[in-house]
């Protein structure tokens, strides 16, 4: 769908990472597992020292076994009670809310993390503080409120920024942008992307760059300026993915589809929701894995392929029973009201907008909702439902309104002048003080510079003159070496065009004088009274097949010598209908094919099409349709057929005429004085033709080939490249 999915990730592992990048010491929950069960074994009693062990034991559990982490986690907190370790109390209910955020028991994983926070507050802890607001952030995302998830990000910004911890604030900056990204206030979510690329930068953290710079792109993408969003795609993906964790990495995937999806480039933009649906299947994700198969649902409705969308958005609706996402169940829910309306089944399409709508109010989401009331608008007027057509348009007209106007595009473009020119501003400053480091350096040594600067004066002068002297040298060879080149080129050019002068001359001597000298003797005939207008009457055919021969050989003269002196031959290809062009060189065929009772078949599909250049072709087809003609007997046949094999159109004019021996076909395609033929007329041929064909050909990519047999016929086959 145009809306976008939940770009940021925060809703099932953001938590995750904020934890690794707020700079708790995790080092400790990777000890190994005998050290702690060491530890534990040597402290069976109740003290802080097994609280600790236990803590760090459930903290270790935390990507392999959640119910461990809560067993353990538990344990610990029920010793802490105990022994009025608050402490304890609170690392230990931070793990158990961890654990209960990965299962998405939100209610749970707030409570304690309520716990927790009253403690640490108590304590005055800011750095655990920090990893405890932004986790809340994440499961009131979980729980769709928006407000308190945006407040407790604020939190933990705030003390991020005390403790100087910019990829912390970097990341609650993503999750903020990443609600209004969804909601659809794209003003506010590029200030914040903005504000967390500037805070990432500080530390050079090239992860969170690449998440950040996909998320723009992203929002790009919705603006429908894609050679932005293609851009920060390619800045995301110039970070080393071995530096991401495997949620970063599946985010920037999720983006580049998105991108590419909303370009129409569905077969880019599947290639990434494959890749990333591997890599989700790969560590068992259910929750990654739902989101890749709805974006592939969405690029097979984008594509027409209603079955196979059809069929991955029921599967992708069903699994939201176990794993809720609002974005998620709006994207099938719209998804297959789309593909039920196209299929004239509206009323049934009309119930999973209605339920679509639904979610998009529950959760404020400004575009789902101008995009759904349009589609409801849309299927209310198909039922001729007036009223409720009306009032989901004016529904569709009040958010459209607010979703993306001019004015919020000129403050995000404003703000991106802002952070360019901030960038700067600090780049400048950083000269400027490497600038001062420098001058002070260099007032230290002026004195021994000055006394360098002499000798290295003269040394540079010699330099320069023998520099100036060698490359001068170098430019007179490379000028004489470059004009024999020319003259080189020119002479074979001459020599080539003499030889192309000697053989026009030939065909032109050879070829013209039959025609010419027949219809000049007829003339003479008439002229000199040997033979009266009615006796002249009966050689009217003979001279007008003499001038048909004399007319088609200049009209392939004409463009075979065009091409040959314009060095080559050049093609513009473009992607046109066979079909049409074969049904024209037909109709311009038609008078010289009735003269003889020949029937033309044109076998090809309406929809066959090929990349080449028209006018080209058109010569082509027109050539050998005519030499058909030329060789096929009263009341035969010709068949012109098509069809698309390994990315190539095979286009093959059959005819049942007199064919050819080996002997003639290996003359073809050349132009020689004794390559002249007879058609069943007595018309007359040279081979220039089948000559400008054959290169026309390969000027397009294509080849041509030949079959024949005395008596039966002949078939030309093109080769060229399909329709792109």
């Amino acid at each position: 769908m145009k809306y976008t999915k939940l770009f940021s990730f925060i809703t099932k592992a953001g938590f995750a990472i904020v934890l690794i990048l707020s700079q708790l010491p995790t080092t400790l929950y990777a000890q190994n597992f005998d050290s702690l069960y060491s530890v534990l074994r040597a402290h069976p009693g109740k003290d802080t020292t097994r609280v600790n062990a236990l803590w760090k034991l459930a903290q270790s559990y935390e990507n392999k076994s959640t119910d461990s982490m809560i067993r353990i986690a538990n344990e610990g907190l029920a010793i802490s009670k105990d022994i009025n370790y608050e402490k304890g109390e609170a690392l230990c209910n931070q793990s158990i809310g961890l654990a209960y955020l990965h299962l998405s028991e939100y209610d749970k994983s707030l409570e304690h993390y309520k716990i927790s926070q009253a403690l640490f507050e108590k304590e005055d802890n800011k750095r655990k503080l920090i990893n405890i607001y932004l986790s809340m952030g994440d499961v009131f995302i979980g729980q769709s409120k928006q407000a308190e998830a945006i407040e407790y990000y604020n939190k933990g910004i705030k003390l991020c920024n005390e403790l100087k911890n910019n990829v912390g604030s970097g990341f609650a900056l993503i999750s903020i942008g990443g609600i209004y990204h969804d909601i659809g206030d794209y003003t506010e979510a590029i200030n914040d992307y903005l504000k967390a690329l500037t805070a990432f930068e500080k530390d050079n953290y090239t992860p969170g760059l690449s998440m950040t710079y996909g998320n723009i792109a992203s929002l790009y993408a919705m603006k429908k300026d894609f050679k932005k969003a293609i851009d920060y795609i390619h800045k995301s993906e110039g970070v080393d993915p071995s530096r991401n964790s495997k949620e970063q990495n599946l985010l920037n995937i999720s983006n580049a589809g998105d991108v590419y999806k909303l370009a129409e480039d569905y077969a880019l933009s599947l290639s990434y929701y494959r890749k990333g649906l591997l890599i989700a299947d790969s560590t068992g994700d259910d929750i990654w894995k739902n989101q890749f198969d709805a974006n592939i649902a969405d690029v097979y409705l984008g594509m027409k392929q209603y079955d196979s969308a059809l069929q991955m958005y029921t599967k992708v609706l069903k699994l939201t029973e176990k794993i809720p996402d609002p974005l998620v169940i709006l994207d099938a829910c719209n998804g297959i009201g789309n593909i039920l309306t196209e299929r004239h089944q509206t009323n049934e399409g009309i119930k999973y907008f209605l339920r679509s709508l639904d979610v998009a109010q529950k959760n404020h989401m400004k575009q789902a909702i101008s995009e759904t009331a349009r589609y409801l608008e849309e299927s209310y007027e198909q039922v001729d439902d007036d009223k409720n057509a009306l009032k989901y348009n004016k529904l569709y007209l009040e958010y459209r309104d607010s979703v993306y106007n001019d004015k919020s595009t000129v403050e995000i473009q404003q703000m991106q002048f802002d952070y360019e020119l901030g960038k700067k501003e600090t780049q400048i400053a950083l000269l400027n003080k490497d600038k001062a480091i420098e001058r002070s350096s260099l007032e230290k040594q002026k004195v021994i510079v000055w006394a360098l600067l002499t000798g290295l004066g003269l040394l540079a002068i010699i330099s320069i003159l023998l520099y100036r002297n060698i490359r001068n040298e170098k430019r007179s060879k490379d000028e004489i070496v470059k004009q024999k080149e020319e003259i080189l080129l020119q002479s074979a050019r001459l020599e080539d065009l003499n030889k192309f002068k000697d053989k026009t001359f030939s065909v032109l001597s050879h070829d013209l004088r039959g025609p010419v000298t027949a219809i000049t003797a007829a003339m003479a005939l008439l002229d000199d009274k040997v033979i009266s207008p009615e006796e002249f009457t009966s050689l009217t055919p003979d001279i007008n097949k003499q001038l048909g021969t004399l007319n088609l050989l200049l009209d392939n003269l004409l463009n075979w010598a065009k091409s040959y002196m314009q060095g080559t031959i050049a093609a513009n290809p473009e992607r046109t209908n066979l079909n049409k062009l074969v049904d024209m060189n037909i109709y311009l065929a038609k008078d010289a094919a009735d003269k003889k009772n020949i029937a033309i078949e044109n076998k090809l599909p309406s929809e066959a099409f090929a990349y080449y250049d028209p006018a080209q072709l058109d010569i082509v087809i027109r050539n050998l349709l005519s030499n058909s003609i030329k060789f096929t007997n009263t009341n035969g046949t010709i068949s012109i057929s098509a069809i698309a094999e390994n990315g190539r159109m095979l286009l093959s004019i059959a005819d049942n005429g007199v064919g050819m021996s080996p002997e003639q076909l290996n003359k073809l395609f050349t132009l020689s004085v004794d390559n002249n033929t007879y058609g069943t007329g007595g018309e007359r041929g040279t081979g220039l033709g089948l000559l400008l064909c054959y290169e026309f050909i390969i000027a397009n990519k294509g080849q041509i080939s030949v079959t024949s047999e005395p008596g039966k016929g002949s078939t030309f086959t093109l080769s060229l490249p399909a329709g792109q």
